[in-house]
């Protein structure tokens, strides 16, 4: 669980709620019907408009890499390909078939396959970077999509503050209904910024670097297959991962 996407957004949350607690403001003057319509369908329109539904459906499934963080383990990446580098160097490439489906890292195995099949180090360095690359595409999109929320929200909060203004206009000669009016759109500029900042972008950045990270140990997994494949010294292989990943410092 990565503890900090659940406090920082809970944080935010009960700051708000704290801040009209100190300014005497009722919880309930927070809350608004149309204040929180037009936040919540205002910015999934934007964002239905501006994505396909296989992206959105994408988009919401990194939810889980933003609480869980990317399950990757540098320790493990490292210690497997050290252990490969051991037997092709002792026993050569083909040693390494019976060690494919023991491997926890999918791309990895799939360097090592290729390895075994005898492909050109090369090929095998051009096959796994257009992979690396289009994966980190692919997922960086919902990266993209949590910012552009970000993005939206308070633009749309800032139509949510028009008509609530518009409604007060129309009822000047009505004071009862004037408050109501202005409080409609003081609530929705109110939550469409907390939701672009205290939540989206931030969730945006987060996954980003996550993917970031992910990359990296995609590239380490690409690094080894290819040491392995120039026959580079098991030790000497692994101190070049190990640096890459900074596990000295973990």
């Amino acid at each position: 669980m990565e503890i900090t996407s659940v406090v920082g957004p809970v944080l935010g949350i009960v700051t708000i709620f704290l801040t009209a607690h100190l300014k005497h403001l009722p919880p309930e003057a927070l809350f608004t019907k149309a204040g929180v319509t037009i936040i919540g369908l205002g910015t999934a329109s934007a964002l239905i408009v501006a994505y396909s539904a296989k992206d959105i459906k994408h988009s919401i499934k990194s939810l889980s890499l933003f609480l869980k963080g990317p399950q990757v383990n540098g320790h493990s990446l490292v210690e497997s390909i050290e252990k490969l580098a051991a037997l092709a160097r002792k026993d050569g490439f083909l040693a390494l078939e019976k060690e494919i489906e023991k491997l926890e890292d999918p791309f990895l195995a799939k360097g090592v396959r290729m390895l075994v099949d005898n492909t050109e180090p090369q090929i095998i360095q051009e096959v796994l970077e257009a992979e690396i690359e289009l994966k980190f595409e692919e997922e960086e999109l919902a990266a993209k999509f949590w910012e552009d929320m970000g993005a939206f929200s308070p633009t749309v909060g800032i139509i949510g503050a028009v008509l609530g203004l518009m409604m007060v206009m129309a009822n000047l000669d009505k004071p009862d209904q004037i408050g109501p009016g202005i409080q409609a759109a003081f609530t929705a500029t109110v939550w469409g910024v907390a939701v672009a900042n205290l939540f989206a972008l931030p969730a945006g950045k987060k996954i980003k670097r996550m993917c970031q990270i992910v990359k990296l140990h995609r590239e380490v997994a690409m690094v080894g297959v290819l040491g392995i494949a120039h026959s580079h010294a098991p030790k000497v292989l692994v101190e070049r991962l190990r640096n890459m990943l900074d596990l000295e410092h973990e």
